[in-house]
């Protein structure tokens, strides 16, 4: 009995003294020209080698990337040539700046997911090298000839042009301004009636028909995102894919599957909008009636209603009151 014993707390310690990896990932990273001129365009490139059933992440950025501004994305996934079970995901930004000097690609996050284990890598730093197209040293064309006579009026003719013109138009729109001051601004549609309405337009447009996905996949993204942000009053509007998560976490009121499926049209949509992507059109038709389904689950009940209209009476109650005070 004390040996059996023995051997099972061996075997429990060394369970617990060997690290157990879930599955093996290799990233790596890497421009097609290290070496480019201002203005020129050149690919950095990331390849995932992960299983095959795995959902990689990989980075998602829009604009810049460091120093170097994002002209186009792509990815794919690639199983061709490849060993049974495992695939290559492919991540390629066309890249290009204005600025000259040595530059270096910071890394960047890789994260896999097979089931319930997650792995996260990075990728290695690359450096690219930008070169101005001149060397300083030419010589001004200008000084090899007679300067010209210039017929443009003279500096301060056209400067004291410019000042009246301003003049001009301060006084116009003072006057504009006092003309209009009583026509208040549209007020606002509640987010419930707004979201509906904009998702009409935007039907009335007929993107998918088209086949333009981009456009629409972009509206379909605002729309829900501003409903959400006014609907339960979180700051979304602008989120990155990874701010997204955070902050749908925490949204008070909204159910589960809706805070999840918010993040999962992002992360779905995003190569569609910026890749130019396309999804099945099962897959369209789900989005296009989820957006329904959103606003439908989700809409103010008559009783939040008339909560917010009392509250809104008692503002202006006070607000009248006040005035009174202060009279």
């Amino acid at each position: 009995m004390f040996r059996f014993s023995a051997f099972f707390a061996l075997v429990l310690a060394f369970a617990f003294a060997v690290p157990a990896f879930a599955f093996d990932v290799s990233v790596k990273a890497n421009v097609d020209n290290a070496q480019v001129f201002v203005g020129d365009m050149f690919n950095y490139e990331i390849q995932v080698t992960a299983p095959e059933n795995a959902v990689v992440d990989l980075p998602s950025f829009v604009g810049n990337l460091g120093s170097f501004e994002v002209k186009e994305m792509k990815n794919e996934k690639v199983t061709e040539g490849m060993p049974k079970g495992s695939a290559k995901f492919v991540w390629q930004a066309t890249l290009n700046t204005f600025v000259s000097g040595d530059f270096l690609i910071a890394p960047q996050q890789v994260q896999a997911v097979v089931g319930s284990d997650t792995v996260k890598v990075n990728t290695d730093p690359v450096a690219v090298k930008v070169s101005m197209r001149t060397t300083g040293e030419e010589t001004d064309i200008l000084e090899a000839e007679d300067p010209l006579d210039d017929p443009r009026l003279p500096q301060w003719l056209f400067i004291l042009l410019i000042v009246l013109g301003v003049i001009v138009l301060v006084v116009l729109g003072w006057f504009l301004h006092k003309k209009f001051a009583k026509v208040g601004a549209a007020p606002r549609l509640p987010p419930y009636e707004e979201a509906v309405l904009a998702l009409k337009e935007l039907r009335q447009k007929n993107y998918l028909a088209e086949g333009n996905q981009g456009d629409y996949f972009m509206a379909l993204g605002f729309i829900a995102r501003r409903y959400v942000e006014r609907r339960f009053e979180v700051d979304i509007l602008d989120a990155t894919v990874a701010e997204l998560k955070q902050r749908m976490a925490h949204v008070a009121g909204l159910p589960q599957a809706y805070k999840e499926s918010m993040v999962t049209l992002a992360v779905e949509t995003e190569p569609v909008k910026f890749a130019k992507m396309k999804l099945e059109g099962e897959r369209c038709r789900f989005w296009d009636e989820w957006a329904d389904r959103l606003l439908e689950d989700t809409k103010p009940t008559p009783e939040e209603e008339q909560a917010k209209k009392d509250a809104l009476k008692a503002a202006i109650r006070d607000v009248k009151a006040e005035r009174k005070k202060k009279k």
